[in-house]
């Protein structure tokens, strides 16, 4: 039998986190890109340009406009 904890954990889904490049803002509404090239639109029009933090579908915050690279192993 597995533990009983981990059973009930895997019934919620987990928080989806991402960052993305804020391409419009809208009223109360922002439109982002990913770094995959897909568009979104979240909740909160707080941020009027630059990278964000998106946490479940609504802006948590800035992100550091860093330098994105992937690299395949």
């Amino acid at each position: 039998m597995s533990n009983i904890y981990q059973r009930l954990a895997n019934l919620n889904p987990k928080a989806q986190r991402a960052v993305a490049t804020v391409v419009s803002v809208n009223n109360g509404t922002t439109a982002v890109q990913h770094a995959d090239g897909s568009h979104q639109v979240v909740l909160g029009d707080s941020i009027p340009s630059g990278k964000v933090y998106i946490l479940d579908g609504q802006i948590q915050g800035q992100a550091a406009d860093l330098p994105f690279s992937e690299i395949t192993i």
